[in-house]
């Protein structure tokens, strides 16, 4: 190619001399009076002769040159492609290989593959590939498309490289696919061998520290229940069984308080404890030195911080979270989630109500430095929110504050004692405002106080939470991640309901606070609702709370008249607990229809707490469709934690009561996902 470069560039040379030639023989004819256009018509034929015999033998000389520097070069690149380290193959659209270079050859005879034709499919050594194969080149060609600017020199429109990962059998490769220009219907893929670099990686993920605190969450109850002398029998054995279950998966403990205790354990430690459900948990119960309580504990992990200090941070949000709930659970939480396990048992309510105390201190506190009080519950609001709303207004009221009870839906069983606050001519027609004149009136130093729900997608007004952060919250479900951040929490998982700790509250407040006959009454009827007539989740402590609002004039006998049901409601309850359906010989499943209802909602726990009569049914759940929304009502009684189940499906509530809301679906694509959640559980031994 470089000597018929040489030889074409003489020609240009000739050219010129012949030019130059034939003008000085011009000149020289036109200054002896001689013809000289015949000097010009020669230059000009000669020149032109000259042209067309260059450009012919260019033309032929080039395409011969070019062709056989195009096979040259295609040879020596094929060369290079068959002697590159990395496997190398070209791949048709339908996944059949058509070229594959030597290293290729040599990955498949390392694994032990006999050799190869040229037709046969790369599913055959890579079954991931076959799956996934058209939708690598539709997602490269949509890259393309998306930004052709920036293919790289020589690229075509819709060229860029994809990368995968493909194993083959211990080893695993990184794949990129890069589409081959032009219309040809073929893709090219590199592998380069990643297994020790990701397992390097793996190993890299396992050492990683996390953090954990462990708690004994009853010791002084513990104490109190066991001999004198066998005190510290009991503390070393207790403590004997956490240092020997977290040293069998690689973890440390240190004993910082006589109940309390720190842990460091790497990830594939934690891993192993989370798929072990932490058996610790029930592994303590066992522990039996006279002492008639079992031992119970909170753990709590925090991990993939980005820092040692992080992953404590969230340890100590897991812990807070933990005791929140009950404790008797564990709780792993990462910066984006958190996995809960254990927290089967129902517990037992504290018997001191020193907590009370502590907290109705408290909140007469923050309610004398407020302007304003708005107290609200979770929307549908039944005699339990409705009870404990009354409660924390009569406490607002009694420090002379202006004070409003946020109330949007009325239901069947709260519209008696409403319409008696209504026409009460000692109560104000701003005691009860709707959502949209709660957030028109609040102002920069006002207080919320959320009862009967922590978390703001349940309340009656989620935006006002938004207007503030001053926030208390006092309820007796256990607290879920979305909780809203309050500056003052009293949650009580084992309380029989919200009114019942609101009444605690109400006996601490003040001597001058004593509610009157209509509100200890509406509080009556939380009780009442809550725990079935006394029948469920009932502490001497739900008693206490009862004798105090009879002592304030609760008429039992009104009470009752006022929870009574209309013909529809009954009849409704009755036709829902007739059509239930029996899951997995334990589990009651069933449809109210809300037509015709006033509180469907209502009738629909009312349902699924009458299914619990039936003998072998363990939990039951009732789905009511309202609008858009399928809301699932759960019962048990002690067998199963259905706040564990609806806590699954994005819902909460008590261990023995519990629900969920789920949008845009249809009540059986509901019950089916609730069965597919309650298979799962069982499977994993999580109820």
């Amino acid at each position: 190619m470089r000597d018929l470069f040489r030889s074409f560039m003489k020609w240009p040379l000739c050219f010129l001399a012949w030019v130059l030639l034939g003008t000085g023989v011009f000149f020289a004819l036109q200054l002896t009076g001689q013809k000289s256009w015949i000097a010009v018509a020669v230059t000009a034929a000669g020149a032109l002769a000259l042209t067309v015999v260059w450009f012919t033998l260019l033309k032929k000389h080039a395409a011969d040159s070019l062709a056989q520097m195009s096979i040259e070069t295609s040879a020596g690149l094929e060369d290079r492609m068959m002697q590159l380290a990395n496997p190398y193959a070209l791949i048709g659209e339908n996944g059949k290989i058509v070229w594959r270079n030597e290293a290729f050859d040599q990955m498949l005879e390392d694994y032990g593959t006999d050799a190869m034709v040229l037709t046969d499919r790369l599913g055959d050594i890579f079954p991931d590939a076959e799956r996934f194969w058209a939708s690598w080149l539709e997602q490269d060609e949509a890259a393309g498309e998306a930004q052709p600017e920036a293919a790289g020199d020589g690229a075509a429109e819709g060229e860029g490289p994809t990368r995968h990962y493909l194993s083959l059998g211990e080893q695993v490769y990184a794949a990129d696919v890069r589409r081959v220009e032009g219309e040809t219907g073929f893709a090219a893929l590199m592998l380069s061998d990643e297994t020790e670099h990701l397992q390097t990686l793996i190993k890299l993920q396992d050492e990683r520290n996390v953090s954990g605190l462990c708690y004994v969450d009853n010791f002084e109850e513990l104490l109190k229940s066991t001999e004198t002398e066998q005190h510290s029998l009991l503390s070393a054995i207790i403590e004997q069984r956490i240092t020997k279950y977290f040293q069998k998966y690689n973890g440390i403990t240190c004993k910082t308080e006589r109940d309390r205790f720190y842990i460091s354990m790497d990830a594939k430690g934690l891993r192993t404890c989370s798929a072990d459900r932490f058996s610790l948990l029930s592994d303590v119960k066992t522990i039996k030195l006279g002492n008639t309580t079992p031992v119970t504990l909170s753990i709590a992990f925090g991990c993939d911080g980005e820092n040692y200090d992080e992953n404590m941070d969230l340890a100590r949000a897991a812990m807070d979270l933990a005791l929140a709930r009950g404790g008797d659970q564990a709780i792993v939480k990462t910066p984006e989630e958190v996995e809960y396990f254990g927290g089967k048992a129902l517990g037992e309510a504290a018997l001191t109500r020193v907590k009370a105390r502590v907290k109705a201190q408290a909140m007469r506190e923050l309610m004398a430095g407020k302007d304003q009080i708005f107290v609200m519950g979770h929307n549908f609001a039944d005699n339990d929110s409705f009870g404990a709303s009354v409660a924390v207004y009569r406490m607002a009221v009694s420090l002379h504050k202006e004070a409003h009870i946020v109330l949007n839906n009325i239901s069947f069983s709260v519209r008696p004692l409403f319409e008696r606050f209504e026409t009460d001519p000692n109560y104000p027609r701003e005691m009860f405002l709707k959502s949209a004149e709660a957030e028109r009136r609040i102002k920069d130093n006002a207080l919320v106080i959320l009862v009967d729900t922590s978390r703001a997608v349940m309340s009656d007004c989620p935006a006002l939470l938004e207007k503030t952060d001053q926030i208390v919250v006092i309820d007796h479900h256990r607290q879920a991640s979305d909780s809203v951040a309050a500056i003052l929490s009293y949650v009580e998982p084992y309380a029989s309901s919200a009114c019942e700790m609101a009444a605690e509250i109400m006996q601490y407040f003040g001597e001058e606070l004593e509610p009157n006959d209509l509100e200890a009454e509406s509080i009556y009827s939380g009780i009442i609702v809550d725990t079935n007539n006394f029948a469920d989740r009932t502490s001497a402590r739900t008693f206490e709370a009862a004798a105090y609002l009879k002592r304030c004039g609760a008429d039992l006998v009104r009470v009752k008249k006022l929870l009574r049901e209309n013909y529809n409601e009954y009849k409704a309850k009755a036709d829902t607990t007739c059509r239930a359906e029996i899951f997995m010989d334990g589990y009651a499943f069933s449809e109210c229809d809300a037509e015709g209802l006033d509180s469907p909602t209502i009738v629909g726990a009312q349902a699924a707490n009458e299914l619990l009569n039936i003998s072998g049914i363990k939990a039951s759940f009732v789905f009511t469709k309202l609008k858009d929304t399928v809301f699932v009502s759960a019962r048990s009684i002690d067998e199963v934690n259905v706040q564990l189940i609806c806590e699954r499906l994005g819902g909460g509530g008590h261990l023995s009561v519990a629900g969920v809301q789920m949008k845009d679906v249809s009540v059986e694509e509901a019950m089916e996902r609730v069965k597919e959640t309650i298979r799962l559980m069982v499977k994993e031994g999580a109820i």
